[in-house]
């Protein structure tokens, strides 16, 4: 008899599993497996079950013979021998231990052994009661330490992070847009829609000729794990990977109501409520009624001029102003990707990226860009290939010959040169000043006190051959907080020094609270892919969201320059 387990459930036992095991000493590369395993099963489209019935489980990267048996044995009795026998050992709440940064498989060892801490809410009321201190084995400054981060911890969330629920979402599109032909339109709403940071579950709206047949389409997809809700126009769905989505399908001619509804924010949305009744019309998903009459709209844009209203760009529909100044047709005009003439931070394959110059030159042609600059990193983060002074010679050869392939597109020279732990750059000042543009990057020892982290970066940003200040918190969105940065500090000083502070892709650095903070301290923003490959590219749509959630204009935007007037306006070629 097999059991209904949705790859999600699976890989995340089988993450327990390893997590558990280096736990109780097992060594890291041992327990790895089981986590790679779990990335790859999270990932798939198809439901281990299928795949397991067509006797393919072993074909997926991660997944040998002693996996697939635990696998086997979660689909057929929702056990696995494994997890059962270390959990008599070790409780499954252990693991909320390395949730903790600093925390990893020995510390939360010695706080359950040594301690008798069982899970996160035990550990917080021992740090408050002051009993870590007399755990043994723990020392009076890491219990002090610990103490102090606990205190700063937010409250866990239990919503996908942005850049996981956009790409289940545009996949969950891509899949149904194959099983189904009859779509006309069709876009992610909700939170993904605004860019927010973190996004609870996923909303699809769609418009075709057979809203019926579009939703039996889509709750047959490989990736939906379960049907929660199934009606004429609308379907809720659980998906292999954990997170329900909703679709809902109306004719075209009330697309842009339906957008419109599933876009805002609650208070966004109550607040243009609000104004349409002042104007006599009473809104809601399908447009606006007054009586029996029925007024619904195919765009966006109709909804917005059909209340006299600048058109608000989804990021900003958060109720922060955004509908009395649109009102009153004063809304700023923010940065889109169109306006964009270039990507400042990119990778190739002279340090750790998987495409050529000459291939993310034409990657970025294709995107309408009239230069890019290739900001492969120094040899200090030697985990990723860095460039010495020798082969950035050798890099620059390389760029001029694609210079002369791709004219008048222009590819600069940079690098992304690693900020040493006292503040010091990791290449020469002769070396630095021969390239087109520099930016600088903190990547290591980010947790080592306020004031040494703080003092590293203003180090950098005041730098006089340091144009821009990557990723400046040092966080990626999902899967790693932010450094122990003094920021307000950080952008003051980067302010003063006339170097921008970067809006990163790929990592979503800076927050939007942040990118309003800079904005305040009189920062110019540099908005970057990070990408390392020609794919990566696209990773710039986040810091176009987040430029767009914190109201940044073109002009604040050193890459929105034409390039002689971008190169110009970095502080290295400003007259002294």
């Amino acid at each position: 008899m097999s059991v209904q387990m949705t790859n999600a459930e699976i890989a995340n036992q089988l993450r327990n599993l390893g997590a558990l095991l280096e736990i109780g000493g097992e060594p890291g590369f041992r327990t790895a497996a089981y986590r790679k395993a779990a990335e790859q099963i999270e990932a798939l489209a198809e439901s281990l079950s299928e795949i397991r019935a067509k006797g393919e489980l072993e074909n997926i990267p991660g997944v040998g013979k002693a996996i697939s048996e635990k696998i086997g044995s979660l689909l057929d009795t929702g056990h696995m021998k494994a997890l059962d026998e270390i959990t008599e050992k070790i409780p499954l709440s252990v693991i909320e231990l390395l949730s903790v940064p600093d925390v990893g498989p020995k510390r939360a060892a010695l706080l359950f052994e040594s301690g008798g801490i069982t899970s996160l809410v035990a550990l917080r009321e021992a740090a408050t009661s002051g009993a870590l201190a007399n755990i043994p084995g723990l020392t009076e400054k890491a219990a002090a330490k610990l103490t102090a981060t606990l205190a700063t911890m937010a409250e866990p969330d239990t919503r996908m992070p942005l850049p996981m629920a956009r790409r289940l979402g545009l996949d969950l599109i891509q899949h149904l847009r194959a099983a189904y032909s009859g779509i006309e339109k069709i876009e992610l709403g909700g939170s993904v829609r605004r860019f927010k940071e973190t996004v609870g579950d996923l909303d699809i709206v769609s418009s075709g000729k057979d809203p019926n047949a579009m939703v039996a389409a889509f709750s047959t997809l490989p990736l939906v794990a379960r049907v929660e809700m199934l009606g004429e126009n609308r379907c809720r769905v659980q998906m292999q990977s954990g997170q329900s989505a909703d679709l809902r399908v109306v004719p075209g001619e009330q697309w842009g109501s339906l957008l419109h509804h599933f876009t805002g924010s609650r208070l966004h949305n109550m607040k243009l409520r609000e104004r349409s009744l002042d104007l006599g019309w009473s809104m809601s998903e399908y447009g606006f009624r007054k009586g029996e009459e029925l007024v619904s709209f195919s765009t966006e844009e109709e909804l917005f001029a059909f209340l006299g209203m600048d058109f608000i760009p989804p990021p900003m529909r958060e109720e922060a102003g955004e509908i009395e100044l649109a009102a009153k047709h004063q809304l700023p005009k923010v940065v889109g990707i169109d306006g964009l003439r270039g990507d400042l931070h990119m990778h190739s394959t002279w340090s750790d990226g998987v495409n050529s110059t000459e291939e993310m030159a034409r990657a970025a042609i294709a995107r309408c860009y009239e230069y890019i600059c290739l900001t492969d990193h120094s040899r200090g983060l030697g985990i990723a290939n860095g460039l010495d002074a020798e082969r950035l010679m050798q890099q620059r050869v390389e760029i001029d010959h694609v210079n002369t392939l791709v004219a008048p597109f222009r590819v600069l020279q940079g690098v992304e040169v690693e900020v040493m732990n006292d503040g010091s750059l990791d290449l020469a000042d002769d070396v630095l000043a021969k390239l087109d543009l520099v930016i600088a990057s903190v990547h290591s020892g980010t947790r080592r006190g306020k004031e040494s982290t703080t003092m590293r970066a203003i180090k950098a940003v005041q730098h006089p051959l340091v144009d821009i200040l990557a990723h400046p918190t040092g966080r990626i969105l999902g899967s790693r907080g932010p450094g122990d940065f003094d920021i307000p500090a950080i952008l003051e000083a980067a302010a003063a020094a006339g170097t921008a502070v970067e809006i990163n892709g790929s990592r979503v650095d800076l927050s939007d609270f942040n990118t309003k903070a800079a904005l305040a301290a009189g920062c110019t923003i540099e908005i970057g892919s990070d990408a390392h490959s020609t794919e990566g590219l696209n990773e710039i749509d986040y810091a176009i969201g987040t430029a767009q959630r914190a109201w940044v204009t073109p002009d604040r935007v050193l890459n929105a320059l034409p390039l002689e007037k971008m190169l110009a306006s970095l502080k290295r070629n400003r007259p002294s």
